[in-house]
């Protein structure tokens, strides 16, 4: 099973809980990371680039989850701004050539199925709609039948908790929308079992989460109802994570 996130931190927040069930379960997990996130928040005591201590954190929150394998690609992160990307970005990366070197990660793991965004980046990051378009193209081009599309249940989160809705704000004002509406999702996947694991991974990206930061913040109840579930749609035939479902 091949997830395919876009910056140190995404694996934990939007998969995290389903990673370490499956892991869990005896399956191959492997993370391919398009950036390493430079363009991240500053990490006051960084020796190194920002995108090397990055690179270190996720290795950290790999082992957590219990991942088998990471595979960095290290397209330049694409920033916040989508008027000046950065030479090199992921964003402005040509789709063939990333999906052809995602796709060769395919075919070497074998992989039943892979995770990606939905079609709008789950909140709108220039990097994240570009793991939609990639991860699209590298599925056909391995003959890979399902795709699963990470999102959220906007109204979900909406009547329950928003501090996602509110943290994807923060950064992106502009957005209209954050995931998908209830209907349009396929699987909910119960990971309140697995929380501890999640919440350690999350908070081993040292340079991105602080302790004062609003996730590590948020009460034991508003953790759980934010992060104890996580939302995908399924495109294809039934697979792995639909395996899952029966475990609720």
């Amino acid at each position: 099973m091949v997830f395919f996130h876009a910056h140190p931190d995404d694996e934990a927040i939007f998969s995290g809980g389903t990673i370490a069930r499956l892991a869990a379960a005896g399956h191959r997990v492997v993370v391919v990371m398009a950036t390493s996130g430079g363009l991240g928040l500053e990490a006051a005591d960084a020796s190194d680039a920002l995108d090397k201590v990055r690179e270190q954190e996720l290795a950290l929150a790999c082992r957590i989850l219990g991942v088998a394998d990471t595979v960095l690609l290290r397209y330049v992160d694409s920033g916040l701004d989508d008027a000046a990307y950065p030479l090199g970005s992921f964003a402005t990366a040509d789709v063939g050539e990333a999906a052809a070197r995602l796709a060769a990660v395919l075919r070497a793991e074998a992989a039943e199925a892979l995770v990606v965004y939905d079609e709008g980046g789950v909140y709108g990051h220039s990097d994240h709609v570009q793991v939609h378009r990639v991860g699209t193209a590298a599925a056909a081009l391995a003959g890979i039948a399902t795709v699963y599309e990470m999102t959220v249940d906007r109204e979900y989160l909406h009547f329950v908790e928003t501090h996602l809705i509110d943290h994807a704000r923060e950064a992106l004002p502009h957005i209209e929308h954050i995931g998908m509406p209830t209907v349009f999702i396929t699987l909910m996947l119960d990971v309140r079992a697995y929380l501890t694991q999640k919440r350690a991974a999350i908070a081993a990206h040292a340079s991105q989460v602080h302790d004062t930061s609003s996730v590590m913040q948020l009460s034991l109840e508003s953790f759980r109802n934010v992060y104890g579930f996580e939302w995908y749609v399924r495109n294809g035939p039934p697979s792995v994570l639909d395996t899952l479902i029966d475990d609720w």
